[in-house]
C-alpha cells in the first residue's frame, strides 16, 4: 500500500475510536511499525500514548488520555469488538467517571478503570482498579463504558474520596436526574461513620451530610425553600388583606388562613400548597381577585415575584 492507501485503511478504523488506532491494530489492517513511523514523521499521525496513534486530521478528542487508555487494554480489538464485561475489558470509574459525567469537580489526575481481573500497565498516569461490574451499573459515555452515576458515587465513597468533592458530584447527578437518591441513601449506608457521622445516621443523612459540606444543595431542598418562601409571601399577603382572603375563601372552602400560616412556620409545605393553588384558581375563576391582587396596595414585597405579567401566579 501506498501512504494515501495506508492512510486510508487507518481513517476507516479510527473513524469509529474518537480519531485513535493501536498499533495492534494497525498491523491487522495491513499497516506495520515502520510506516506508522513514516507517517507520524510526515505529520500525519501523532503518537498519543504508548502504542496509540491519533489521526491529525480527525482533530484531538475529548478526554483522550482516557480514551487511550482504555484502547490498550485490548489492543488488538477494535472499540465495536469489545463485548461488555470481558474479562481483558474495563470500566472507566471513579474520578474519571465523573469527569466523562461532568459531574462535580473532583480531582483527576489518573485515569481510572476497573476491570474484572487484576492486570498492570507501564503508563504512570493510568490506574487499574480491580472490581466487579454489574452490567446494571454500566452505561455509555461518547462511545466509552463508564460507570453510572450511582456506581461512581459508591464507589468514591469506598475509595474514601474527599466528602466535600463527592457531596458536588451527588449534587451535581441529582439535579440533572441521573440517581434516584433513595436509591443512593441505600447504597452509601455502609459508609455513614467513614465519613464523621453516628451510626445510627441514615444513607439520606450521610447523602445531606456530605451535600452541605460541598457548600451545595439538592434540588429537593431547593424546591423546598423556595415553596416555604412563596407561602409565607402569600400567607402574609393574605393576612394584610382580610377582605380579599374572605373571597378567595368562598371560592375554596378547605382554605383556613390561620392554618395555613402555622403550617408555614412549621416548614411543612411544599411548592403549589393548597395556599397558592387555590389564589391560583380563585384568580382565573374571578377577574375581581386578579385585580385585586394586581392593585394590592398592601402589597408584600415577593408577591410580584410569583406572577407573570398579567398577574398569574408563575
Amino acid at each position: 500500500m501506498d501512504r494515501a492507501e495506508q492512510l486510508a485503511v487507518l481513517s476507516g478504523a479510527a473513524a469509529d475510536q474518537w480519531g485513535l488506532v493501536t498499533t495492534a491494530q494497525a498491523k491487522e489492517l495491513g499497516v506495520g511499525a515502520v510506516q506508522l513511523l513514516r507517517l507520524t514523521e510526515s505529520g500525519l499521525l501523532e503518537n498519543v500514548s504508548r502504542g496509540v496513534y491519533l489521526l491529525v486530521a480527525a482533530g484531538v478528542p475529548r478526554h483522550q488520555d482516557i480514551k487511550a487508555a482504555w484502547l490498550r487494554l485490548m489492543p488488538k480489538t477494535f472499540a465495536w469488538d469489545r463485548p461488555a464485561g470481558h474479562q481483558d475489558s474495563g470500566v472507566v470509574s471513579h474520578a474519571s467517571a465523573c469527569l466523562l459525567h461532568e459531574l462535580g469537580d473532583i480531582p483527576a489526575p489518573e485515569v481510572e478503570i476497573t476491570v474484572p481481573r487484576r492486570r498492570t500497565t507501564a503508563e504512570p498516569f493510568v490506574r487499574l482498579r480491580t472490581g466487579a461490574i454489574d452490567p446494571s451499573d454500566i452505561t455509555v459515555v461518547d462511545g466509552l463504558p463508564v460507570t453510572t452515576a450511582l456506581r461512581t458515587i459508591t464507589d468514591l465513597l469506598q475509595a474514601r474520596a474527599d466528602g466535600g468533592h463527592i457531596g458536588g458530584v451527588i449534587a451535581a447527578a441529582e439535579r440533572r436526574d441521573l440517581i434516584a437518591l433513595d436509591d443512593l441513601a441505600e447504597r452509601v449506608g455502609p459508609y455513614v461513620r467513614r465519613y464523621g457521622l453516628k451510626g445510627a445516621d441514615t444513607g439520606r443523612d450521610l447523602i445531606d451530610h456530605l451535600v452541605a459540606q460541598a457548600g451545595e444543595s439538592l434540588r429537593r431542598q431547593e424546591i423546598e425553600r423556595a415553596g416555604l418562601r412563596w407561602l409565607d409571601v402569600a400567607v402574609r399577603f393574605l393576612e394584610g388583606n382580610p377582605d380579599f382572603a374572605a373571597n378567595l375563601a368562598r371560592h375554596d372552602r378547605s382554605l383556613r388562613i390561620p392554618q395555613l400560616s402555622e403550617a408555614a412556620r412549621g416548614m411543612r409545605i411544599l411548592p403549589k400548597s393548597a395556599l397558592l393553588t387555590a389564589l391560583q384558581r380563585s384568580m382565573e375563576l374571578n377577574p375581581d381577585i386578579a385585580q385585586a391582587v394586581r392593585n394590592a396596595k398592601t402589597l408584600p414585597s415577593g408577591i410580584p415575584e410569583l406572577m407573570d405579567d398579567e398577574g398569574e401566579l408563575d
